[in-house]
């Protein structure tokens, strides 16, 4: 399967470079990701919170979530955001893509960092993150809207000054396999994931602004010496300016739903009144 180009917004003196590398369509994965920096431009978005609960940093973090209704089309990047106990800052995960060859709905998902000695030799990996420093990998992959998928990232190994990172996506009610997102190495005294971090909803392309997608978040689960700890719901909130994105949440059974609206989206017409 090759690799497509992956986003994520960038300081604004890199903006241009970015829209220049997402401007065409990528067809191989030794073609360039397209991923912002780790910048501060993500507090402008609307933002997510999370934790696992667990006492101690954790080997593996399983993040969930559906994307309950989209546009078959590019725009918005649903994202975690994980610190490793060093302080650099891998990223995951989810954009709605245009549907495939054959029609199917798709899912890209998305890990890369920004640390400038991260190495792979993973086929869904490149070097770069926005033109910066960095390991890029993304795969896309076939999803049924409501179907809950997660991110399962892990600090898989360490071979003498490094450490392996996995990313995968499983389907979260079964376990099973859905699609390998890529691996990179890391100096290992990086070390595992904080229990606990951010993300954000981002418009990475300005068609993003015009979008009206629902996705519901589900418990984060750190796991650490073979002891799996559930989080609670994750919370998203607006930023007070900056995107054109707002979002509504409501607890449901499932997980914490939310809708993100973009401010050129078509307003959703008031059902009818007898």
């Amino acid at each position: 399967m090759s690799t497509p180009s992956i986003s994520r917004s960038a300081t604004p003196a890199r903006r241009q470079t970015r829209r220049l590398l997402r401007s065409g369509t990528v067809l191989a994965a030794t073609t360039l990701l397209a991923v912002g920096a780790a910048g501060q431009s993500w507090a402008s978005t609307p933002i997510l919170r999370w934790t696992t609960n667990a006492p101690t940093p954790v080997s593996t973090l399983t993040l969930p979530m559906s994307v309950d209704s989209a546009p078959d089309a590019s725009g918005v990047y649903f994202a975690y955001y994980t610190t490793l106990e060093s302080g650099t800052r891998p990223y995951a995960g989810f954009q709605p893509k245009p549907v495939d060859a054959n029609g199917n709905r798709v899912l890209q998902a998305v890990f890369s960092s920004f640390n400038a000695d991260a190495t792979t030799t993973d086929d869904h990996c490149t070097y770069g993150a926005d033109g910066g420093a960095g390991v890029s990998c993304a795969v896309r992959f076939r999803y049924t809207p409501g179907t809950m998928y997660s991110l399962v990232l892990k600090r898989a190994g360490v071979t003498g000054a490094t450490q392996l990172m996995t990313g995968d996506v499983v389907e979260t009610a079964t376990g099973a396999a859905v699609a390998h997102i890529g691996s990179f190495g890391l100096p290992s005294a990086s070390g595992r994931f904080k229990n606990a971090d951010q993300g954000f909803i981002e418009p990475y392309l300005s068609a993003g602004c015009g979008q009206r997608i629902t996705v519901t978040y589900g418990k984060p689960v750190g796991t650490e010496a073979g002891v799996a700890h559930t989080g609670s719901l994750p919370t998203v909130t607006d930023p007070s300016t900056g995107s054109c994105l707002s979002t509504a949440s409501q607890t449901m059974g499932r997980g914490q739903q939310v809708t993100v609206t973009g401010d050129a989206a078509p307003a959703v017409p008031e059902p009818a009144r007898g």
